[in-house]
């Protein structure tokens, strides 16, 4: 807001030096210098043409990467009113959600959780609560570099510092390790190492899988808990479980995954470390300084134990700590995310609650169907009516333009529509490189050498995959994933005159959204949607209705709970995705020929 600044405002605001007498080719000045706090920076955000006509300037000194503030004025010149300033465009009307969230940053004691749900203007409530913050070192941590990328652009606080929990870890390790270097070749190095030269390279691939569980969900664990998450987690290899195999059943794999982890703590010759070492190795070996006044730790719904942990630990004691993320954005749980992660924090850091619960993305009829699963959401007053629509899937074809987006549980319904749309000449591209390079790697390791082989060995494939699993504890989950790799590719292989052409068309398919992606009309899992929006979104309703394999073992009661909320999770994830227009496409896919 703007407000009437004198100079004895100014003069009472920061602790200024002795003035000092410079003179340029502007002439002869008088000049007082002071290093910025919390209070300034909030001043001078919301009265910076007041500011700059008392001739207050902000200064970066680029090479002690710290800012001044210095103050001119006249010579022989006394202290003197200045008349108000004339109001600029009009201010930003906050909500009470908002202006609560202010007033901790202000002067809030202890820890706070802030439940945002999807579009409440998280981004733009934290970027302005800093500036309301008094403490002079703050972190900002956010779960991705593209959530950097986009912070960074937003936050212009030189008190702030943006980083991801892996660049935060990564510090750490160099106060200790200082050559040290990200690499994942050394985790492989380590498996090696551990079981061995002759050891079948399926059981290496399966340990090594279990050291990055382990590393994602666990700090330092006993063999017990790395049996369980074998087991949880499907790790095992059945054709090297007999004695007269090797005997490589879980509980050796979980001894051998102790070793690595324990190998993962020894500094490498060549300062290597893998990327889930970036986070997990210094909370497992204590090498977490606490550097910051005051942390703010985003998605945190997505974010696993030694990242909590870390976030945690990097707050200094007295300091202050704002938890913020929506638990039913909560999808990740297949990657190590800690499904509690909110509520664990909260508990652990006995924190206050917060919510942003109004949306100002979604129009009001996108969040009726929302408000079903979230009832805390809401739509802004001032939100349009918006349309919801059903439509048979067949019938959205002649609608889809550039810049729509088409959202499915799976991967493989989105394949017939893609090829369909880049066939009739419209921009079309599946959301997800490292998608495309997970396929890629199963079209290597098949090697067919014409496309009929490549069919025919790709069912074989899915078929021994999924008896692999069969009557293991997540045996639903894994069957659906490779169901969808496997139909996938087969509707990928559809029309394609060689096994290289497979392989052209999921590297030219698989892209990710970025600011130099071209115009299309973008298809995508719920999941790599999360954090994006379109004006107009198709939903494959059909894909939301998850079939249980025949065969799938019984879950208990608990576990069913938790899946349905996963689920639910996902389809809120989905529709809050459209700004304008959702329509609900009905029907199953097929599979043009």
């Amino acid at each position: 807001m703007n407000e009437t600044i004198t100079s004895e405002t100014i003069l009472a605001l920061l602790p200024w030096g002795e003035p000092r007498i410079i003179t340029n080719n502007r002439g002869t000045a008088q000049v007082r210098t002071a290093e910025p706090t919390g209070k300034f920076w909030s001043l001078w955000r919301a009265n910076k043409p007041a500011l700059q006509a008392l001739k207050v300037a902000p200064k970066l000194l680029t090479d002690e990467n710290k800012w001044i503030v210095n103050w001119y004025q006249d010579v022989a010149a006394t202290p003197a009113p200045v008349a108000p300033v004339e109001p600029g465009p009009r201010r930003v009307v906050w909500s009470d959600e908002q202006e609560a969230i202010f007033g901790w940053f202000r002067s809030g004691q202890g820890s706070l959780v802030v439940r945002a749900r999807a579009g409440t203007g998280k981004t733009t409530t934290i970027k302005t609560a800093f500036s309301y913050a008094p403490e002079d070192r703050m972190l900002y941590a956010v779960f991705n570099k593209k959530n950097q990328l986009e912070a960074a652009g937003a936050i212009h606080d030189p008190r702030v510092e943006i980083k991801t929990l892996h660049s935060v870890g990564f510090m750490f390790i160099q106060q200790v390790w200082p050559k040290a270097k990200p690499t994942d070749e050394v985790e492989v190095e380590r498996v090696e190492r551990v079981l061995g030269e002759q050891a079948p390279q399926a059981v290496k691939t399966q340990v090594r899988k279990l050291v990055g569980f382990a590393k994602n969900t666990l700090v330092n664990p006993t063999l017990e808990e790395l049996i369980d998450l074998a087991a949880e987690r499907d790790i095992e290899c059945p054709s090297f479980e007999a004695p007269e195999n090797g005997g490589w059943d879980q509980a050796r794999l979980a001894q051998m995954c102790l070793e690595v982890l324990a190998l993962s703590k020894k500094a490498d010759k060549q300062g290597r470390i893998s990327f889930n070492d970036m986070v997990w190795l210094p909370v497992a070996m204590g090498w977490v300084r606490a550097w910051y006044d005051l942390v703010v730790i985003d998605e945190a719904q997505d974010m696993n134990l030694p990242q909590l942990l870390m976030a945690k630990g990097a707050c200094k004691p007295g300091g202050r700590i704002c938890v913020v993320g929506d638990d039913r954005q909560a999808i990740y749980h297949f990657r190590g995310a800690a499904s509690d992660g909110m509520d664990m924090m909260k508990t652990s850091l006995q924190a206050a609650e917060l919510g942003l619960t109004i949306t100002y993305r979604c129009p009001k009829a996108v969040v009726a169907i929302a408000a079903a699963i979230v009832p805390d959401y809401r739509a802004a007053d001032s939100a349009p009516e918006g349309l919801v629509e059903s439509l048979d899937v067949a019938a959205i074809y002649p609608l889809l333009k550039v810049g729509d987006a088409i959202l499915s549980r799976a991967n493989a319904p989105l394949m017939p529509i893609c090829l369909g749309l880049l066939r009739k000449g419209i921009p079309a591209r599946i959301e997800g490189r490292d998608l495309g390079k997970a396929l890629l790697e199963i079209v290597e390791k098949l090697r067919a050498r014409t496309v009929p082989q490549f069919l025919t060995k790709i069912e074989a494939w899915g078929e021994k995959q999924i008896n692999r699993f069969n009557g293991t504890k997540n045996f639903e989950a894994k069957a659906e994933q490779i169901n969808d790799q496997v139909a996938t590719l087969q509707a990928i292989a559809e029309g394609a005159s060689s096994v290289a052409e497979i392989s052209s068309r999921i590297t030219s398919l698989f892209q990710d959204t970025g600011a130099d992606s071209k115009p299309a009309v973008v298809l995508s899992t719920v999941h790599k949607a999360k954090g994006l929006e379109w004006s107009k979104v198709f939903l494959l309703s059909a894909t939301f209705q998850r079939r249980r394999p025949a065969n799938a073992a019984p879950v208990s009661p608990e576990a069913a709970e938790a899946q349905a909320r996963e689920e639910a999770n996902i389809y809120y994830v989905a529709v809050t995705r459209a700004k304008a227009h959702l329509v609900l496409a009905t029907g199953e896919v097929r599979r043009s020929k």
